[in-house]
């Protein structure tokens, strides 16, 4: 096996935007975990030590959950930060469920808008706190309605683009399109006043005097580029990669975002309504997270609630009694029969 060497040039730990690596004497894996003491080391040192301590210990613990009937099923318990190489990658588990819930509520009309609201540097340079956070992304959702025929919509932020070491922050809107005009498009003047009001609200909020701003639009016609959609726009916005590269001001900025609602749902599609709105168009509002093993809180094959049994160490779980039926799930011998079962009709 050739022996791997490391870039002499760094000395932070080891991630794949902050070293090179040559050879092939790290497994994938491997890689991972030093990717993981590099954020836990970082965390600790600019003094977040729980956070330091729920990634570290991140997927090491299971919830034991069982039915009336005796059906069982063991969830992986996830800390849910985006910069943690276990959960801030796209694919991971917290990804995959935000996926499946959002489907549920945007997946049902013939076309999907897409909109995207762009900060001016300035804006990603002053850092803007949790609510004003809140503010813009309200203020997103408000020019959307204006301008288009919907009845709600999703609203998640991104802090950062595809280049590491910069924040740049974009509000990303998703919202189901009723009676599209042609294929979707945007006359221009629409698209002039949605910039013209996007601007206003940067300038007058930032007291800033920005002659335009950066928006964005896109429509998704087919099921498929819809489901691209969401899964785009949920993915995790610092990924340990990048949030390794960031300043310590920026790390801390980052950090200092705990509690704050990323994901956020407007008008009719709002928590409180989503549900009896789309049973009144004829749709099942929670069809793909009921079917989905992770997130359905009924067991598949009987259909009775699972109740909380105990918390297992990964070590202690009765494997010889358990099988995969996900990444981060284990089920008993009877559900996995059961729903291999069904997926094979």
């Amino acid at each position: 096996m050739s022996e791997m060497t490391l870039s002499p040039t760094l000395s932070s730990p080891l991630c794949s935007n902050t070293y090179q690596v040559q050879g092939s004497g790290y497994t994938r894996f491997k890689i991972k975990e030093l990717c993981k003491e590099g954020v836990v080391d970082n965390l600790q040192r600019l003094g977040f030590l729980d956070v330091a301590y729920r990634v570290q210990k991140c997927g090491t613990n299971f919830v034991h959950l069982k039915c009336e009937n005796g059906h069982e099923k063991y969830g992986r318990i996830l800390c849910q930060r985006d910069f943690c190489p276990t959960c801030g990658v796209n694919g991971s588990t917290p990804h995959k469920r935000r996926v499946v819930r959002a489907l549920d509520r945007l997946i049902w009309a013939k076309v999907l808008g897409y909109m995207v609201f762009t900060l001016p540097k300035e804006v990603s340079a002053q850092r803007p706190d949790k609510e004003s956070l809140y503010y813009l992304s309200k203020k997103a959702w408000e020019i959307v309605k204006k301008n288009f025929e919907t009845p709600g919509g999703m609203v998640r932020t991104h802090l950062m683009g595809e280049e590491p070491e910069h924040l740049h922050i974009h509000i990303n809107v998703l919202f189901p399109v009723l009676n599209p005009d042609g294929l979707g498009k945007v006359p221009q003047e629409t698209l002039e006043n949605i910039r013209r009001d996007w601007t206003r609200i940067v300038n007058n909020f930032f007291e800033l005097k920005c002659a335009t701003t950066n928006v964005y639009y896109k429509f998704a016609l087919q099921v498929g580029k819809q489901i691209h959609k969401v899964k785009y726009v949920l993915r995790p916005i610092v990924i340990p990669g990048r949030f390794l590269t960031l300043s310590d001001e920026n790390k801390c900025y980052v950090l200092s975002l705990k509690g704050w609602h990323n994901t956020r749902w407007y008008g009719k599609l709002a928590n409180c309504q989503y549900k009896e709105y789309l049973q009144s168009k004829g749709f099942d509002p929670r069809g793909r997270e009921d079917k989905d093993i992770g997130l359905s809180r009924k067991c598949p094959v009987c259909g009775s609630p699972y109740k909380f049994v105990e918390i297992v160490h990964k070590d202690n779980l009765p494997r010889s009694q358990l099988r995969w039926i996900e990444k981060d799930v284990l089920v008993d011998f009877a559900t996995f029969a059961y729903l291999n079962k069904v997926s094979l009709n």
